[in-house]
């Protein structure tokens, strides 16, 4: 049973991993005792979320109440941070057991995987200073309910919180020295900074750089430019569910439908954008009858290929027609190793639309694929005479020259 302060997380949590990655109250060594509170698992990344409160009597003297703050909120999770990873690093369970009991994903091979440790500590009410750093096995993100809000809310797809916890844990476990108040003006700098931290001995972060930031035109721009690519989380969240209930007429093992999922919720949320707005413009001329299908290249280096047939034609042989089109957009995106198909219906007939995902992964493009692809494209015509576009779009429009980001 998820408490108040658990289910806060865990709804923050679910809007950036979505909530086939995301595991409330995992079970742990065995039944009935949870291994963390939240557990985020999307190949290779795992991500262990412990959550205390502590309220300390506002009476007592506030380095007593901030010493029973960290004992409680921060050192408990700490605590619990470390013994979630051992477990899971002692191989004892191959895959996620949910609270329920049942199998989920399996956890990445343990030379792959890369752990990330988080603990939010509410209770503080913006009052204390929060800790950071090694406790003595590993370094651990500590966040207060504010820090943790902002975060995940600014970085939120698993690919841009990784890249900012990895370079954050770099900075402040080198020798450089690092001072600064607020997590979000920390934040503020990595973002102004393209993603990256300044190569300084000495980094002395001012406050209200994020306030700064977030009132200029480039970032609230950004912003209202970044609402359609959510129409990618919807879809993934929508799928994602539906495979996690093992409710997909096409269904394959929970392991082979997450996959192609997986590829699509690694994208950032820039790549998301334009993938959205592809995906958008491709149904728009699908409804009105002017493509079939099309290819599409991330910035991540993944192909897509969108493809709606009619409602009337059988969902096997759309399938497969899918896959017949990932194959030779293999061979006419030579760079892209993975390809992704996403086939629907075409919009306006009927109500509704289903979706299958198809995944494939040719890591080298040989000769035969290219005979094979080349022969599919001759006789079905899939993809003969592409017609290429080209477009470019600013992750801030408005931007600075010199940088992408807007300066703080």
């Amino acid at each position: 049973m998820q408490n108040a302060t658990e289910v806060f997380v865990y709804d923050v949590c679910r809007q950036t991993f979505l909530s086939l990655w995301s595991y409330p109250n995992p079970q742990g060594r065995t039944a009935g005792r949870e291994l963390c509170d939240i557990l985020i698992l999307c190949d290779p990344d795992i991500i262990i979320v412990s959550v205390k409160e502590v309220r300390p009597k506002a009476n007592a003297p506030d380095e007593l109440r901030f010493q029973r703050w960290v004992r409680g909120a921060v050192d408990e999770s700490v605590k619990q941070i470390y013994g979630a990873e051992r477990w899971i690093q002692s191989g004892r369970h191959t895959h996620v057991v949910r609270a329920d009991g049942s199998q989920a994903l399996p956890y990445p091979p343990i030379a792959e995987r890369r752990i990330h440790r988080i603990a939010v500590a509410l209770g503080g009410d913006d009052h204390f200073p929060v800790p950071y750093g090694d406790f003595g096995k590993g370094f651990v993100h500590v966040f207060d309910e504010r820090s943790f809000r902002i975060v995940l809310s600014e970085l939120d797809t698993i690919t841009d919180l990784v890249a900012y916890l990895t370079a954050k844990e770099l900075l402040l476990s080198s020798k450089r020295r690092v001072l600064f108040g607020l997590e979000e003006d920390l934040l503020a700098i990595y973002i102004n900074d393209n993603r990256t931290f300044p190569a300084a001995d000495l980094l002395l972060i001012e406050e209200d750089l994020w306030p700064q930031l977030t009132s200029k035109a480039q970032y609230r721009a950004k912003k209202v430019a970044d609402e359609p690519s959510y129409a990618w989380d919807r879809l993934l969240e929508k799928i994602g569910r539906d495979v996690a209930a093992g409710n997909l007429e096409y269904s394959n093992s929970l392991v082979d439908d997450e996959r192609g999922l997986r590829v699509m919720a690694r994208e950032t949320r820039f790549e998301r954008r334009m993938l959205a707005a592809s995906l958008q413009s491709f149904l728009d001329a699908a409804r009105a009858n002017e493509v079939l299908s099309r290819m599409e290249k991330s910035p991540s280096g993944v192909g897509y290929v969108f493809h709606a047939a009619h409602p009337d034609v059988d969902r096997d042989l759309r399938n497969k027609e899918t896959t017949l089109r990932c194959i030779v957009a293999r061979a006419k995106l030579p760079e892209c190793e993975t390809i992704i198909g996403i086939g629907t219906e075409r919009p306006g007939i009927q109500p509704g639309a289903s979706w299958d995902i198809h995944y494939l992964s040719v890591p080298i493009l040989t000769d035969g694929l290219r005979e094979t692809a080349a022969k599919i494209s001759a006789e079905l015509g899939y993809f003969a005479a592409p017609r290429v576009t080209e477009s470019h779009e600013d992750e801030y429009p408005g931007h600075c020259p010199g940088g992408d980001a807007p300066e703080a």
